[in-house]
């Protein structure tokens, strides 16, 4: 990335367009490229003057600079003849005659970057020349230059166009972003790049550069990822602090105040920076008023221009800056809002803050997500209250074990016994799901029922459902749940770490229609605190859409949700969501796509993530790999899986959560030719007397699939009867007609399931119907299915159904991974670039091409594409 090397040029198809155009009007025309610093006008530049070049013009491309601004014909001194006795005249002349033989009849380009800069004489000259309908011209200039003398001139000259350049939109900088780097991109880390550059393609480079450079961007396990905590580059400090060194001293302090302050109320700007100066700094795109509801907010004009002016902020100097902060926002307004920042303005001033007010304060910077601040302002306060709030603001950021120690004090120490149960119930909460630690979680919790009032016990409800609900009790789970239904936790965040328990016991008792319900009548609030507890009510709103029959909304609803964890800027969040989609793409029979989500919830969902989130992420791409094929892959994230959790009750994975690995494994017995043992092992899984029904549905619907029979299917057609599902009806019908091998009835359910958005298995009933129909010699229908099962296919990105294998196939048939990985080398992707894309080890990729030459009798590439057409074709 040296340079603009390598550097991908995207999103600017309509503004490429635009110039073009302008070029294609009549001679002496031009176009002038107009947006704000380092927004890629120069790429843009570039990329016209290549077409000018391709359509067989002459191009002369020049870059106007500070340093020749008073040189006459500085910056086109290589270009033009200039003897010491000619007049302006005669060089305007002679420049003309000299640009017309070589062009010959061609027409003639000047491409000028940063026109602004241009000196008077050669603004004069190339005014003479577009007038003239000598040359046409595109140049380059900052939409704050328009009034320059050259700049003027152009404008003034026959028909120039103005197009201007806007930054790039988020979908344009994570492409830029992914071409740039050459693999998958984590989507937090394409948030927080695009926070950072507002879609600036200049700053984008340079926060690659520094992160690639300084290590904090890294490829793990294939995916590139930024988990630091700040991306703001040295060098792009630099490149600011250029536009920010111009400002006057009232302007430098002003746009401090906006920094230290954003986003502000407007009245508290007004209050603080004198009216004309804050236009100025508007005009010049500075700062920037923004409508958030009623209010009018004030923020600097991109994000880092605050954290810029923030850091070279004097400590004396950002000291009284604070305290005029925090009186002025006194004086405007005592909301609860307002005594939040007031309180951290004068905490950071050092300035005498009362304990109740930072208490209201840091519970306010909670509620409002914002951990980081509360956690800050709690620490002020000495006392027990103290260590639970800081408690508390430890736990909504994910840090389980710093919040021990406080929530054991909080515990302790708390005056009112039911506050003491919550902060009881909330450590065994902590210690259970973020430090993994369940034996010493059932001792604090048997301790506080010993100790504790019986009158204060209800207060540990929570807990009690929590653990139940992912220890394999379901029944007790059920019984606490509906506990807390009539005497619900006093403390929000505590509250915030129970609310998807309902509709998740919902869903997997073979209610998900149940729960689906809750979300859509509004009875389930999505928590606000705690970002990871957010995420997993919202992934437990898409898991109760997908498994009853609602994919295209669940589809729909996960993308939402997934935009908003970005938002929030939360690793668990974001891969839990990420997590979601992957299941919606597998569902949809986008596996390749699904393979990235899910590739993206492991990136993200690290060792430390809450139990059970991490064993649900690993569990679904190992299920995933082995619908592929990629059974070393699938065996290897199962061991880590298992790794992963040994010190999670003695390495026992029990209840949903072993369930739900158990599942995979037998799918990939399956998948490695054991099928005995992934029969034996969905039996046993499915008679389990205390299995929850979704489970027991899960595991008949792949039993009825890898061994067909009407006892199974009967069974599978009672428990779908218990449930609210309209798709495990449709598992029970298809499990119905394998076992009876009835071509019409396998069609039917391959109707309804592509009705209903579920492509995967719609595929395979459909492939099992065309194989039926062929059975009994019906030709001409197996043929219509045939072609259904191809446009199906398409639709599906040539997915094959490992378990019913299209009519004609052999175990030498090409496995989904390798056909994949086959028509990319075939479209021209070497290795390297089809290792990126499927996020794959380049070994990997050289090891599937060569069994599949194998398998297709080839000795190379050469030949690739014609045996994939004939296979296809057969």
């Amino acid at each position: 990335m040296d340079g603009n090397a390598g550097w991908p040029f995207v999103g600017r198809a309509r503004e490429r367009e635009q110039a073009v155009s302008a070029l294609d009007t009549a001679a002496g025309s031009g176009v002038l490229l107009t947006g704000d610093p380092g927004v890629g006008k120069s790429s843009l530049l570039d990329e016209v003057l290549d077409d000018a070049l391709r359509r067989q013009r002459v191009v002369l491309r020049v870059t106007a600079t500070p340093g020749w601004r008073d040189v006459p014909f500085g910056v086109l001194a290589s270009r033009l003849p200039q003897p010491s006795d000619a007049n302006v005249a005669d060089v305007f002349r002679d420049v003309e005659r000299r640009l017309r033989d070589v062009a010959a009849g061609r027409g003639v380009v000047i491409g000028v970057d940063d026109l602004n800069w241009l000196d008077d004489a050669s603004g004069a000259l190339l005014e003479r020349l577009v007038v003239g309908g000598t040359v046409q011209v595109v140049a380059s200039v900052r939409t704050d230059a328009l009034d320059a003398a050259p700049v003027a001139a152009l404008r003034r000259s026959r028909s120039v166009d103005r197009v201007h350049v806007p930054p790039l939109d988020p979908d344009e900088a994570a492409l830029v972003v992914r071409e740039a780097l050459g693999g998958p991109v984590d989507g937090l880390t394409l948030g927080a790049l695009w926070r950072i550059s507002q879609g600036n393609p200049l700053f984008l480079r340079e926060a690659l550069r520094c992160g690639l450079r300084d290590g904090g961007l890294v490829r793990r396990d294939g995916m590139w990822t930024w988990p630091s905590e700040s991306l703001c580059p040295t060098h792009l400090a630099e490149l600011i602090e250029q536009t920010l060194g111009t400002l006057d001293a009232d302007e430098a302090e002003a746009l401090q105040y906006v920094a230290h302050a954003e986003p502000a109320p407007l009245a508290l700007i007004e209050r603080v920076v004198p009216p004309r100066t804050a236009e100025q700094l508007e005009e010049r795109g500075l700062i920037r008023l923004v409508q958030h509801g009623p209010a009018v907010l004030v923020q600097t004009g991109h994000p880092l221009y605050a954290e810029v002016v923030r850091n070279r902020t004097g400590a004396l100097r950002a000291r009284r800056l604070r305290r005029n902060l925090a009186e002025a926002l006194a004086a405007v307004d005592g909301g609860a809002g307002d005594l939040a920042r007031v309180v951290a303005w004068r905490c950071e001033a050092d300035l005498p803050v009362a304990a109740d007010d930072l208490l209201t304060a840091s519970e306010y910077a909670l509620r409002r997500h914002d951990p980081v601040l509360a956690e800050r302002l709690g620490r002020r306060v000495d006392s027990a209250r103290g260590d639970w709030q800081v408690a508390r603001a430890l736990v909504a950021q994910g840090r389980s074990d710093d919040a021990d120690g406080h929530l054991a004090r909080a515990a302790a120490d708390l005056t009112d016994p039911a506050d003491r149960a919550e902060a009881a119930a909330l450590r065994v909460l902590n210690l259970f799901w973020g430090g993994r630690r369940p034996d010493q979680a059932r001792e604090v919790i048997d301790a506080a029922q010993r100790e504790l009032p019986a009158e204060a016990h209800p207060g540990l409800l929570a807990a009690q459902a929590g653990i139940a609900a992912f220890s394999g009790d379901s029944a007790g789970a059920r019984a606490w749940v509906a506990r807390l239904a009539a005497d619900p936790p006093r403390d929000p965040l505590l509250a915030t770490a129970v609310t998807a328990l309902h509709p998740y016991l919902l869903l997997f008792d073979g209610q998900p229609g149940g729960a689906a319900g809750m979300f859509d009548s509004g009875e389930v609030d999505i928590p606000d605190t705690w970002a990871t507890m957010r995420a997993a009510t919202q992934t437990c709103h898409v898991q109760s859409l997908l498994m009853s029959g609602r994919l295209p909304e669940a589809e729909r609803v996960a993308r939402r949700y997934y935009r908003d964890a970005v938002d929030r800027g939360a690793a668990d969040a974001v891969g839990l969501l990420a997590f979601a989609r992957g299941k919606c793409a597998y569902h949809a029979g986008q596996m390749g796509r699904a393979m990235r989500w899910l590739h993206e919830a492991r990136t993200l969902a690290g060792d430390r993530t809450l139990f059970p989130i991490r064993v649900y992420v690993l569990s679904a791409n190992a299920y995933v790999a082995a619908q592929l094929g990629e059974l070393a892959e699938s065996r290897r994230l199962l061991r880590q899986l298992h790794d992963d959790h040994t010190d999670v009750d003695g390495g026992r994975l029990t209840g949903l959560v072993g369930a739900d690995a158990e599942l995979t494994a037998a799918w990939l017995a399956a998948a490695d030719g054991q099928l005995a043992t992934a029969v034996g092992a969905l039996r046993d899984l499915a008679g389990r007397a205390d299995q929850a029904k979704t489970i027991t549905v899960e595991c008949l619907h792949l039993l009825a699939r890898l061994e067909p029979t009407a006892g199974t299917a009967e069974r599978l057609a009672q428990v779908a009867a218990e449930c609210d599902s309209p798709l495990f009806t449709l598992w029970a019908d298809y499990a119905h007609a394998l076992a009876a091998d009835d071509p019409a009835a396998l069609e039917r359910v391959g109707t309804a399931l592509e009705a209903s958005g579920y492509l995967a298995l719609a595929l395979e009933a459909m492939v099992a119907a065309e194989t039926a129909y062929g059975r009994r010699g019906d030709h001409r229908r197996a043929n219509l299915l045939a072609r259904r099962a191809d446009l199906l296919q398409q639709r599906c990105g040539g997915y094959s159904p490992p378990l019913r294998p299209r009519p004609g196939s052999s175990k030498d048939e090409l496995t989904p991974r390798e056909r994949q990985i086959c028509e990319l080398a075939a479209a021209g992707h070497d290795n390297a670039a089809i290792a990126a894309e499927l996020v794959l080890s380049v070994r990997t990729v050289e090891n599937h091409l060569q069994r599949s030459y194998v398998k297709l009798g080839l000795r190379g590439r050469a030949g690739l594409a014609q045996a994939l057409g004939l296979r296809r074709a057969g």
